[in-house]
C-alpha cells in the first residue's frame, strides 16, 4: 500500500512539474522567498487602496482595486497595462509614480496615500506612496496608479 501511495505521489509530482526541495522552500527572515527560488511565473496578486491623508491608516479606504498578473485579471481599470508597466520596472512601485510630462496640477496640499499589498512574483510586498493631492496621483505617467 505504501509503495502504491509513493508511486501516486511521484506521478503527481511528475505530471505537475512540482519539486519539493529545501531550496524551493527557502525564505529569508522577512518571510519573502529567497531570490534564487522566485520563478518568473510566480503569482502576482495585489490589492491597491487609496486613503485620504499622508499616513497609511489616517482615514478609511476611499477606493480599492485588485490586480493579478499571469493570468491578467482584477478590478483594476487597466489590468493588462498595469501588469506590463510593473514588469517593465521589475516591481519598483516608486518608479511608476513619476508625473507625466506636461500635466499641470495645483500645489494644494491635500495628500492621498496609495497602499499596495500582496504578492509580487511570489514574494510578499507592502508599499506606501503618498501624493500631494488627487491630481498628482492621477497625473502619474503610469496606468498602475490610475484607479
Amino acid at each position: 500500500m505504501r509503495i502504491l501511495a509513493g508511486m501516486a505521489l511521484a506521478s503527481a509530482v511528475a505530471l505537475t512539474g512540482l519539486t519539493f526541495t529545501p531550496a524551493a522552500q527557502a525564505a529569508d527572515r522577512s518571510g519573502a522567498p529567497h531570490p534564487s527560488t522566485v520563478s518568473p511565473y510566480a503569482p502576482t496578486a495585489l490589492v491597491l487602496s487609496v486613503h485620504r491623508g499622508n499616513a497609511e491608516h489616517d482615514t478609511a479606504v476611499q477606493r480599492a482595486v485588485t490586480l493579478s498578473c499571469l493570468p491578467v485579471a482584477g478590478t483594476h481599470p487597466a489590468p493588462r497595462a498595469a501588469c506590463a508597466e510593473l514588469n517593465a520596472v521589475q516591481g519598483d512601485f516608486a518608479a511608476l509614480s513619476a508625473p507625466a510630462p506636461g500635466r499641470a496640477c495645483t500645489k494644494q496640499w491635500d495628500p492621498v496615500t496609495v497602499t499596495v499589498e500582496g504578492v509580487l512574483r511570489g514574494a510578499r510586498v507592502h508599499h506606501v506612496e503618498t501624493f500631494g493631492n488627487t491630481c498628482l496621483k492621477d497625473a502619474a505617467e503610469s496606468a498602475f496608479y490610475s484607479f
